[in-house]
């Protein structure tokens, strides 16, 4: 840590999870690239990255990302865990095969009471679970116009022609308008989650096996002053079920980290698994999570992002004892956006939720590149709630260092 006279210094090992969406490791950098370019002006910091280094087996990529402001320097390992074999296999499958897999499994979910579970918890969420049935009916009400037209119009043969051409509208409809909609990756989606639900992943075992060997690793780094659990939507699930194999096997690790460890779930898909009546297994890794005294878990949510559940505890409403964890912030997407960036994600879930952790437009309390690379622990960033971004003065230096904004004692009460 510091020296007296010297800048204030942090080293934060982080493992990272994203949700279910194929990025390749070249997508991946471009990302973190841009996002250091726009999150240096803004908090006037300068930065840094080494080259990623890809696992030989493709799951991780890491990068050493250096960040410095006024009398502040942090230096990061950033390591993303890559599950794109098990997404692969129901993005990549033909069309057809998507759409029956994909609204077989919201039947599932519909017909167990999963739907109505989540509009219990959150009703946007109920609404983002149906839109591929309203979809669906759209694409039917507007083939069946068109039908109909066709036969007032009097088409040779109405009789016979006018249900083909309705049909065929249907078809190309849903082929090619549900892009528009991302009806395809949706019910991909939605196929992966019933599976996932079911324990029926073919290789999820051995993907989460891996992961969890990654976060003993990190949670070993006895250089870094902070331990960060990252992860987003589907991503969480991931994590958690990785956090609970690491600690099943090395009980004690909380105890003897002294604090340094910390979990992150952002726009979490918690709840949309746990909610399946077959989830149990998963359920019962919330609670035992949850449960751990030792573990700084915060969980950040936002009402304008439907793929998300806002304000819920993901361990209560799983029918867990309350246990105060996750610490549960709401943020406003609309007050970390620039306007037009803002005016443009709104018309796209997916940006919405992905703005979790994308770079900020505006100063704000939550901001994913200064929970990553910033000078203020998790820790201490939940303790300070919506004045983080107050405890940076203009010129993008700690206002109060000696006073624990960022220190070690702080990051460890």
């Amino acid at each position: 840590m510091s020296e007296p006279g010297r800048p204030f210094s942090l080293r934060r090992h982080i493992v990272h999870i994203s949700g279910f969406e194929p990025v390749s490791p070249e997508v991946l950098t471009r990302r973190v690239t841009s996002g250091l370019a726009k999150f240096g002006p803004l908090w006037n910091a300068a930065t840094t990255r080494s080259e990623p280094v890809l696992a030989s087996d493709g799951r991780k990529i890491t990068y050493d990302v250096a960040a410095s402001g006024p009398g502040w320097q942090v230096d990061t390992r950033y390591t993303i865990l890559r599950w794109d074999e098990l997404v692969a296999p129901y993005v990549e499958q033909p069309w057809l095969t998507r759409m029956v897999a994909g609204y077989r499994a919201l039947l599932e979910f519909a017909f167990n009471g999963t739907i109505r579970r989540y509009f219990r918890a959150y009703i946007r969420y109920g609404l983002f679970v149906i839109y591929p049935f309203l979809v669906l009916g759209l694409f039917a009400v507007a083939a069946i116009v068109i039908g109909v037209l066709a036969a007032i119009l009097s088409i040779p043969a109405a009789w016979a022609t006018a249900p083909l051409l309705a049909a065929v509208a249907f078809v190309l409809l849903m082929r090619f308008g549900g892009n528009f909609f991302y009806l395809d990756f949706a019910l991909a989606d939605w196929a992966f989650a019933a599976d996932l639900a079911r324990g029926e992943v073919k290789g999820f075992d051995d993907v989460i096996e891996d992961f969890a060997g990654e976060v003993r690793a990190a949670c070993g780094d006895e250089a870094a002053d902070e331990i960060l659990l990252s992860s987003i939507s589907l991503g969480a699930v991931m994590m958690i079920e990785a956090i609970d194999r690491v600690l099943r096997r090395d009980p004690e690790l909380l105890a003897r980290d002294g604090g340094r460890i910390a979990f992150l779930s952002v726009g979490s898909s918690i709840l949309k698994i746990g909610l399946h009546p077959a989830a149990a297994n998963l359920r019962a890794v919330v609670g035992r999570v949850g449960a751990e005294p030792g573990l700084l878990w915060a969980e950040y949510q936002a009402k304008v992002d439907f793929i998300n559940f806002h304000k819920t505890d993901p361990v209560a409403d799983l029918g867990h004892k309350p246990t105060g964890r996750p610490i549960v912030r709401p943020v406003r997407m609309r007050d970390m956006m620039s306007d037009d960036d803002y005016r443009r994600a709104r018309r796209n879930m997916l940006l919405i939720h992905r703005q979790f952790v994308m770079p900020n437009g505006k100063r704000y309390f939550y901001d994913f590149y200064q929970i990553c690379f910033g000078p203020l622990t998790l820790r201490r960033r939940v303790a300070l709630g919506d004045k983080a971004a107050a405890a940076f003065a203009k010129d993008g230096s700690l206002k109060d260092v000696a006073g624990g904004a960022g220190s070690s004692p702080a990051a460890r009460p």
